[in-house]
């Protein structure tokens, strides 16, 4: 007890120190506000509110506060550091929106780069909000424009380095088909009800329009946007009628007999896989029939041969299901003979579908008699597209049923009715064009293909495969190259000077490119100047590229006939329409036509001598490129590798190759009509184009084999210049040893002795003219010679080269260079007393008269030497000018 009461006293006595020590605070802090106040420092309303807080929280006689960095300003603080604090607190809030704004920039990217992560899936033009709409049909529009266009940043485009499409030009009715396809999906916004009745309104006006202009009454339409979606389409048709059990058994029912379907064999394979892919059906089901026997029916079907197939197949339990005609066979234009296969299907219980361009002659005043049975048929499909020239418009199959369910669930009858839509562009189009629209469309494509046919008719150099009708308004034939037959040629311009000596000379139109011989010599010369069935494919094919870019306007199209080879094509009824060709494009072309069976006669006419040509050179070698339509192909061989070509080995193809690579280098510098080939061998070889009618071969020949030679003898001479140098530096130091040696007898052994030779050289100095000369070494002759010559006269002395050891080349003919062939060939197309320089042409004509005997022109011709007159053109062996025999 008396401890506790000791130290009562004692614990007090701090507590009333501490007491009083926060009295003086608390009133020194007030007179701190005060003085902050009148300063400015303070607001009074924050002293009363921190007065109220500090009076809040006095518990008793104490006072708990807590920590407040306002109250460093209390005290010595307020009155010697408050702008130095109110500075630091500043920049303290600066650099804390500092830190706060790249916190938030940290978490915008973190939050991006986790949106990029999920979305990574998403292609570059989708992602966020996409693009604006005038950079996607800034795109679209230069899709549109350019060939090949690929999409680059707008800074990297350039617009020089782009090629400009080429783009058809819209009538009135193609005009009206793009607007209508805007329409009808204007159109498909429309409520069910109300979009049901247009949509079965345009589908049975557009039938029963398409029925009446096409004379295929009392039928329906089918539109489809793939064109052999409407014979599959039938073809299901057809098998629910026969197997009525089909729509629940399936391919079930067809086991027992399976179903047969007969086309031609004018047919395109595509045709048959495409059947056959959309039924399920084997290939064994497609049964192909032959063609007729006999002349101008190549391509039409056999209708002898399609009974006897029927019967087989019926006696071998098949079903005959249904006969695929066609009004104008894919390539040909043939029309096979329906009424016959109308008959032989009504006999067998057939469907009868009929196909093919010819039948938008139906549609004119006057139909042509082969196409009138098609509208007997039980279907048929349009390509009104193409007939037309409308763009975007669906096939259409008119078929003929009573049976609407079997249609239905054939997938003839149209349910949906945004598909129903399609229809809408044909619906308005037919009423903008008529049927005289009609009528002049079908007759403007007729009138294209007499035209054409009429240029043609009288050139002896084609073959038609198909003679012009109103039933086959399409132009197929054959260029078939120039007759060559040396005694008919010969006596044939006994009677008639003015005619090319390749002229027919009683042969028939259809027989051109034949020449029939009667004993074994005539057979041996037909061998070797008539041109081989592929090189005539590729005069044809060529023929067809050089059209189509010369006359974009008219489509020519390059078709592989069984029989006859590489033919060229005009279907005015598939491209008329759509490429635009007017008459006047037709007139333009007949002029390029005949312009090019100019180069191509030209061509085939001095292959043969260019082939002997070549063959009497030692260092040229004729090969045979498949697919090239030049004049051919030669080697050339260096000498050092002559007898070495059966067995060559690598740096034999190595030199080969670099010589052929600088030859054709050289050429090509000079005319564009040569160019690089190259053998299934490996080796580098020269390709000759097409020339003109007035090329003189041997000069041709004359360039090329001069030109190798030079190559060849350059190669040569840097190859020896390694030698040449190494014994030149050799003569040069035995050169400088010997003068050496003669100084040094001159001078004596004791001017080479240390100081004694200073002390001779003082009392005995030696002569001037005594020293060691240089060497120099002339690269074109090989010798050396002395600077003495140099030093004296300060500058170069030039060897004089004697007239005989020159090696300028002589200025003369370059055939003179050639050896003399075996064989002249008459030729027409060599017109050497004319004065002309050897033209090669790349798809072009091009001729010069020169005189003198030497000129180079401008235009990249590779000949510069004229021929001289006087040239031998006839059999007879005689040499040329200038050549050694």
């Amino acid at each position: 007890m008396a401890s506790n009461k000791m130290s009562h006293p004692a614990d007090e006595t701090p507590q009333n120190d501490q007491i009083e020590a926060d009295d003086d605070d608390k009133e020194e802090g007030d007179a701190a506000v005060d003085i902050s106040e009148e300063k400015g420092l303070l607001p009074k309303e924050g002293n009363e509110k921190n007065t109220s807080q500090k009076k809040d929280m006095s518990i008793g006689p104490f006072s708990v506060e807590p920590f407040n960095p306002s109250s460093m300003n209390d005290g010595i603080f307020g009155k010697f550091m408050d702008p130095m604090m109110s500075q630091l607190e500043a920049k303290i809030a600066e650099n804390t929106a500092i830190l706060d704004k790249i916190n938030l920039e940290m978490e915008e990217d973190r939050e991006k780069r986790r949106k990029a992560n999920l979305t990574r899936h998403i292609p570059g033009p989708l992602k966020e909000n996409g693009q604006e709409l005038k950079d996607v049909m800034r795109q679209l529009e230069r899709l549109i424009i350019y060939d090949d266009y690929k999409h680059v940043d707008e800074d990297d485009f350039e617009e020089e380095e782009q090629v400009r499409a080429k783009r058809r030009k819209l009538d009135e009715n193609s005009e009206v088909a793009v607007l209508s396809h805007s329409i009808a999906a204007y159109v498909s916004l429309l409520q069910p009800k109300h979009l049901n009745h247009i949509a079965d309104k345009m589908i049975q006006d557009t039938t029963l329009w398409l029925s009446r202009l096409f004379r295929f009454k009392d039928s329906q339409a089918h539109l489809h946007e793939e064109e052999r979606d409407g014979l599959i389409s039938i073809c299901k048709l057809v098998l629910y009628k026969k197997y009525p059990k089909y729509s629940e058994d399936g391919y079930e029912a067809l086991y027992s007999k399976p179903p047969v379907i007969y086309m031609s064999e004018a047919a395109t394979p595509q045709l048959k896989n495409n059947i056959c892919k959309g039924l399920g059906l084997p290939k064994s089901c497609i049964s192909l029939v032959s063609f007729m026997q006999g002349k101008g029916a190549k391509q039409k079907i056999s209708c002898k041969e399609l009974e006897k197939l029927i019967a087989e197949d019926l006696s071998s339990g098949k079903t005959p299901l249904l006969m695929i005609g066609f009004a104008g066979t894919p390539l040909v234009g043939h029309v096979d003979n329906l009424d016959k296969m109308k008959e032989l299907c009504k006999k067998h219980g057939m469907w009868l579908h009929v196909e093919g361009n010819h039948l938008a002659t139906l549609s004119m005043f006057s139909v042509p008699t082969d196409v009138q049975p098609a509208s007997f048929g039980n279907s048929m499909t349009l390509r009104l597209g193409l007939w037309l020239g409308l763009p975007a418009i669906p096939y259409v199959t008119l078929y003929k049923t009573a049976d609407k369910e079997l249609a239905a669930l054939a997938g003839l009858s149209i349910i949906n009715l945004q598909y129903k839509l399609t229809c809408l562009p044909l619906w308005v189009c037919l009423q903008n064009m008529g049927h005289q629209g009609v009528v002049d469309k079908m007759k403007f494509c007729l009138d294209l293909a007499k035209l054409m046919y009429k240029k043609m008719e009288k050139n002896p150099n084609l073959k038609h495969i198909l003679v012009f009708e109103i039933s086959s308004p399409s132009v197929v034939f054959r260029y078939t190259g120039p007759t060559y037959n040396p005694d008919a040629t010969k006596n044939y311009e006994k009677d008639v000077p003015e005619v090319a000596p390749y002229a027919p000379n009683g042969t028939q139109k259809d027989d051109i490119a034949v020449t029939t011989a009667t004993d074994e010599e005539e057979n041996d010369d037909e061998k070797n100047h008539t041109p081989s069935t592929d090189y005539l494919d590729s005069l044809n094919i060529w023929m067809v590229e050089t059209m189509r870019r010369e006359c974009s306007s008219i489509c020519l199209e390059a078709v592989n006939i069984d029989k006859e080879g590489m033919c060229v094509r005009f279907a005015p009824f598939e491209t008329a329409q759509v490429y635009g060709t007017t008459k006047e494009d037709m007139e333009e072309w007949g002029d390029v036509f005949e312009r090019q069976i100019g180069i191509l006669n030209a061509t085939v006419e001095h292959r043969v001598s260019f082939q002997e040509l070549v063959e009497a050179q030692d260092s040229l070698k004729l090969v045979n490129l498949p697919g090239w339509a030049g004049l051919g192909c030669i080697q050339y061989i260096p000498d050092n590798w002559l007898d070495k070509l059966e067995d060559l080995p690598e740096q034999g193809v190595y030199e080969i190759n670099e010589v052929n690579y600088d030859l054709v280098k050289r050429l090509k510098a000079n005319d564009t009509a040569f160019s690089t080939g190259k053998t299934q061998a490996g080796l580098i070889c020269v390709r000759f184009g097409l020339i003109t009618e007035d090329t003189d071969m041997e000069e041709l020949v004359g360039l090329v084999y001069t030109t190798g030679k030079e190559i060849e003898e350059s190669h040569k001479y840097i190859e020896k210049m390694a030698d040449i140098v190494k014994l030149g530096i050799e003569a040069a130091n035995k050169d400088l040893e010997k003068e050496n040696e003669e100084k040094l007898m001159q001078e004596g052994i004791l001017r080479k002795v240390p100081l004694v030779g200073s002390v001779m050289s003082w009392f005995s100095p030696s002569p001037k003219d005594v020293g060691i000369k240089g060497r120099t070494f002339n690269l074109s002759s090989g010798k050396v010679a002395s600077t003495e010559e140099t030093y004296k006269y300060h500058m170069q002395i030039q060897e004089n080269i004697p007239e005989n050891e020159s090696s300028i080349r002589k200025v003369g003919p370059l055939k003179c260079n050639l050896k003399t062939p075996k064989r002249r060939t008459s030729s027409t197309g060599s017109n050497a007393s004319s004065g002309t320089v050897p033209t090669l042409v790349n798809g072009l004509h091009s001729e010069n008269n020169v005189s003198g005997n030497s000129s180079v022109r401008s235009d990249g011709v590779t000949g510069t030497i004229a021929a001289k007159p006087g040239t031998v053109t006839d059999t007879e062996q005689t040499p040329a000018q200038g050549t050694d025999n």
